[in-house]
């Protein structure tokens, strides 16, 4: 197994030992891919634990109600009726006197499995050296954009079936780079798909798309095709479903740096696939990029961003109806006049 460290890990490597019964007496995770983590620590529950005796030998701790001596205690206790306990300390950044536990990570049990589990732990301070190094695993990060279409279609092929590299790309469009969300969607192309070998861009337009009508992503390309109505329609319906128009405004702002960077990248005349990996988008949606920038000139680009900046500064200073703000955003960046004028938060 890796050994504790901040290169890229490799979660099959993990399940692959996990499941031969190769266990470590202390594994130590952290990071923003909560879901990579939590895949791990199933499977070690999964394997390492007796169900029928999982009421004795499985203990979930979370770190603000235990200190380090509470926790070398728990670790070190035998296991009852099995040859395995397993201790997962979640928030582990969080326990009071961590630095108790170093002791234990020199001779830890060997009947015990113990996970410690932080978000974003300073390594520097006690005990983390000595437990990156008397440990396996090691930081799991946030996806690249450019790594989730490779990713999803691991994921698939791991149950069995295949998926064509624009269907994968489709699908992280539609749902984003939440590996969670990712994998329940994956999990209902499944059923949709039936017996059908490989997924296909149909299959998630079909049963992806038509729960993702009004989301980020289609509102993003509505407004690249400078579309009004059909623009102002998602955003109300967004707001209608508790979307917050602040994280819009996010998204909308990163779209049009997007189209910036591709301005001022596609003088240089560098090949499509290029482009987008500059700009770290998948190359299956780079056309539809470059044809907005067509729509939108410097000018307008360089509005929009003012655009966005004043109605971000409206939703923060004042009672203005979110939906009269993004309605009047939206005509503003598309160079359409306004029906509604915002009142002034002078």
């Amino acid at each position: 197994m890796a050994k504790s460290g901040k290169v890229k890990i490799s979660v099959d490597t993990f399940l692959s030992s996990i499941r031969k019964k190769e266990f470590a007496p202390v594994y130590f995770f952290f990071g923003d891919e909560d879901f990579l983590i939590d895949e791990i620590v199933d499977a070690v529950v999964a394997e390492g634990v007796d169900p029928a005796t999982k009421g004795f030998n499985l203990d979930i701790i979370h770190g603000s109600e235990v200190n380090g001596k509470d926790i070398v205690s728990i670790a070190s206790s035998f296991p009852m009726m099995a040859e395995r306990r397993v201790v997962i300390v979640k928030d582990f950044d969080r326990v009071s006197n961590k630095e108790l536990v170093e002791p234990y990570l020199e001779h830890p049990s060997p009947s015990t499995s113990l996970i410690l589990i932080a978000s974003k732990p300073d390594t520097r301070k006690k005990p983390y050296p000595l437990l990156k190094k008397n440990s396996v695993g090691g930081e799991f990060s946030r996806l690249y954009d450019n790594e989730i279409p490779g990713w999803i279609q691991r994921r698939v092929a791991q149950l069995r079936r295949t998926m064509t590299p624009e269907a994968a790309e489709l699908l992280q469009a539609y749902v984003g780079n939440s590996l969670r969300e990712i994998s329940n969607q994956i999990d209902k192309l499944l059923i949709a798909v039936g017996s059908k070998p490989a997924i296909e861009v149909e299959d998630v337009e079909a049963v992806v798309g038509i729960s993702k009508e009004f989301t980020v992503f289609e509102l993003t390309k509505m407004v690249g095709e400078k579309n009004i109505s059909r623009s102002i329609e998602i955003v109300e319906r967004m707001l209608d479903s508790g979307e917050s128009p602040q994280l819009i405004i996010v998204m909308l702002t990163r779209h049009f740096i997007i189209m910036a960077k591709l301005r001022e990248l596609h003088a240089a005349a560098g090949s499509e696939f290029e482009l987008a990996g500059a700009v770290r988008i998948n190359p299956f949606f780079i056309k539809e990029y470059l044809s907005q920038l067509r729509r939108y000139s410097p000018v307008a680009v360089e509005n929009a961003f003012l655009a966005l900046t004043r109605a971000d500064r409206e939703l923060k200073s004042s009672a203005t109806d979110p939906k009269l703000v993004m309605d009047v955003l939206l005509c503003e960046i598309m160079e359409h006049t306004a029906v509604h004028a915002a009142p002034s938060t002078q």
